[in-house]
């Protein structure tokens, strides 16, 4: 792990980019189109990029990715590395911008992420997606966003989305039941009622379509009793869940294992979400089934 970071920031000091854009330049592009810059809403932010596979598919499976930043940052241009490596596994892949902190504050951005959910099942089936085969899934604060549109589905249903409509939701070092102590942080959420309301697990009611949640041993920006947390309190609840520790990753490394060329190869999460997904297709059997014979 200590390796590819400094591998990463070696070509980042040599090329002047950032650490993103250099896993943008270092992922093939060849199996992967994008349409880009098209809107969900009249906000500037309000727009996404859409990753198709290559190859002609119809009906393909769909994933919302929500990335991270605090809340604070981030741009669907410094993850064009996720839309490539999850089209190269067939996998239409929608990377939405959603407004930030200090632009809006708590709830809003969630509000933009049920928003641009909206569109995608409205639309995905004009790129080749399959709209009852929608994904939602988050790395960091962008897996706190998927989260709560599962659990509190109050967003959702705002935009006359049914949560019966959503296939599944996958996080990546996801914050689902923590403490806002950081003063940036808290001026996010300062105008939530109370505490709960902004913690994913306090929504969760056994109603959520099925969740893997992946989290690094070694994360010590969000602990990993949040996923923990939220897959017990799923189950608890009669939800379905499989929870996945890396035991040599830290918070960034299950986003730089999305990253899918051999030399980057950190731990396989791209294969445990192909392997969730096709899963869920059929729900006769618990998650634990597909994960059993995991190395």
């Amino acid at each position: 792990m200590k390796k590819i970071i400094a591998f990463i920031s070696l070509i980042t000091l040599l090329t002047g980019c950032s650490s993103l854009e250099t896993l943008n330049a270092i992922v093939p592009d060849g199996d992967a189109t994008l349409t880009s810059n098209v809107g969900y809403g009249l906000h500037a932010r309000q727009r996404l990029d859409i990753h198709q596979p290559a190859a002609p598919y119809t009906k393909a499976p769909v994933i919302i990715f929500f990335y991270g930043g605090r809340w604070q940052s981030g741009s669907r241009h410094d993850y064009q590395f996720v839309g490539k490596a999850l089209a190269k596994r067939g996998f239409i892949t929608v990377i939405p911008d959603y407004r930030l902190f200090p632009e809006v504050e708590f709830p809003e951005f969630i509000a933009d992420g049920a928003k641009a959910t909206q569109w995608v099942l409205e639309n995905i089936p004009l790129y080749g997606g399959d709209p009852s085969r929608v994904i939602l899934m988050g790395y960091s604060s962008g897996a706190h966003l998927g989260a709560m549109l599962v659990t509190d589905k109050k967003f959702l249903a705002e935009q006359h989305v049914s949560i019966d409509q959503i296939h599944s939701f996958i996080g990546l070092s996801g914050p689902y039941d923590f403490n806002i102590t950081d003063d940036d942080i808290q001026q996010v959420f300062r105008k939530a009622p109370s505490h709960d309301a902004t913690q994913p697990v306090h929504f969760i009611d056994g109603s959520e379509p099925p969740m893997l949640l992946l989290h690094g041993y070694k994360d010590t920006i969000v602990l990993p009793k949040n996923s923990l947390s939220m897959a017990s309190t799923a189950i608890k609840h009669g939800g379905r869940a499989e929870l996945v520790i890396y035991e040599d990753l830290a918070h960034v490394g299950t986003l730089l294992a999305l990253a899918d060329t051999p030399f980057l190869y950190v731990a396989p999460v791209l294969e445990d979400i192909e392997r969730f997904i096709h899963c869920t297709s059929d729900n006769t059997y618990p998650l634990s089934t597909c994960f059993a014979n995991k190395p």
